[in-house]
């Protein structure tokens, strides 16, 4: 595109720069980009959909365009970055020689807001900070292809990458993948993060290219109802209700994050059904190897240790193991699952994550409901939860 744009400005005297789509594309690679000190070739961006873990294209010389066309300092210091560190595809380096400006100023990340929210495809990316070692928690509950795709298409203009995840969200921290995507497959959403209805997923699942017609046709739009961060708490709040289908009689999916940075994330879900159906929430971690505790288990990786507990544990039944899922061009394929499951019409549900140096203690998260609030305490901190409002306060 940007070529394109390039000689359609030159020969053809159409500008097509001017617009918020192009201003915003070098923060989402920014804020995608995991943080810097663990970047890897094969290691260094968030995988959403059927995106991979390493650079695809580039993306050096588009942001170099970018840089100079918007006087972006900061898309000029993340093509710095990735030349340095050796992790960019080497598909058009020539265009580097084109496109690089040298009176653009790098600019680190440093002073940049932690949580960005990307509205049209309600993606939200959430860090500790920019100092390269951070935590990072994306939050994904958008409509297949975006807002403004789902109002303007009646047929599907081609989102087969696209993934059945509405409510879902991924963790890395302490230098390594915690809580997982599930990379390029079949598109499933018991692959991911987020709800099965008796055993069923979000609409657009099933085959290994998504479909996107049903969703279209009744204009569903999952979204990102609440993106705030502080220098303690970042709150998220998703509804995925729309993206199941009708049949499942979903009448409210609502997730909400309280990320108690750095290391400390609270999951709250607020679910309703037409009928008693079984309600199974999922986790993926990135590793296996775990160790059961009372209220849920310790999940050991290489550089990290994750805890998680399941904080409202009455009538729920919970289990960890290996998963059978639909792989790439039906290649055998299972993820290692932690599940907490209930059969009812609601169900209200806290869960807390939490993450070390391995070998370390993670936090512990306790709860308590104290009228139409729950309270949750963890380490110095204690963070209320508004039921009537939605709210949350951190003290």
């Amino acid at each position: 595109m940007l070529k394109f744009m390039e000689l359609a400005r030159g020969l053809l005297d159409v500008d097509m720069y001017d617009h918020d789509w192009w201003r915003n594309t070098a923060y989402y690679r920014h804020y995608l980009a995991l943080p810097r000190n663990a970047w890897t070739r094969s290691n260094c961006i968030v995988d959403i959909a059927d995106c991979p873990r390493g650079n695809w294209y580039g993306p050096e010389y588009l942001l170099r365009r970018l840089a100079s066309e918007y006087r972006d300092g900061h898309a000029q210091w993340l093509a710095g970055e990735i030349d340095a560190a050796n992790v960019d595809s080497p598909s058009a380096r020539w265009l580097n020689l084109l496109w690089y400006d040298p009176s653009i100023e790098p600019t680190p990340p440093a002073g940049l807001p932690t949580l960005r929210h990307f509205d049209d495809m309600d993606i939200v990316s959430a860090r500790s900070d920019w100092s390269g070692d951070e935590s990072l928690v994306v939050f994904k509950c958008g409509p297949y292809i975006g807002h403004k795709a789902v109002e303007q298409f009646s047929y599907d203009p081609g989102g087969g990458h696209v993934h059945p995840d509405a409510n879902h969200f991924v963790v890395f921290g302490n230098g390594e993948w915690i809580i997982r995507d599930d990379g390029y497959r079949a598109k499933w959403t018991g692959h991911h993060n987020t709800l099965l209805i008796d055993g069923v997923g979000q609409m657009g699942e099933g085959q290994m290219w998504f479909q996107g017609g049903q969703i279209l046709g009744l204009k569903a739009r999952p979204r990102v109802t609440r993106a705030v961060s502080t220098d303690r708490l970042d709150h998220i709040t998703g509804d995925a209700t729309e993206a199941y289908s009708p049949e499942a009689g979903l009448k409210r999916y609502i997730r909400h994050l309280l990320y108690i940075k750095p290391n400390v994330l609270i999951v709250i879900d607020d679910i309703e059904t037409a009928r008693e159906a079984e309600l199974q929430l999922r986790l993926h971690p990135e590793y296996s190897d775990t160790t059961q505790h009372e209220n849920g288990a310790i999940v050991h990786g290489k550089l990290a240790d994750l805890r998680v507990d399941w904080l409202t544990p009455q009538d729920v039944t919970t289990a960890a193991g290996d998963v059978e899922g639909g792989g790439r061009a039906g290649a055998p394929f299972s993820m290692f699952t932690l599940s907490a499951a209930t059969h009812a019409s609601k169900w209200r549900n806290a869960s807390a994550l939490t993450w070390c140096a391995k070998g370390e203690q993670a936090p512990v998260v306790t709860m308590q409901e104290q009228g139409n609030a729950w309270v949750f305490a963890v380490g110095d901190d204690t963070v209320t939860f508004d039921w009537a409002s939605g709210q949350a306060e951190v003290q």
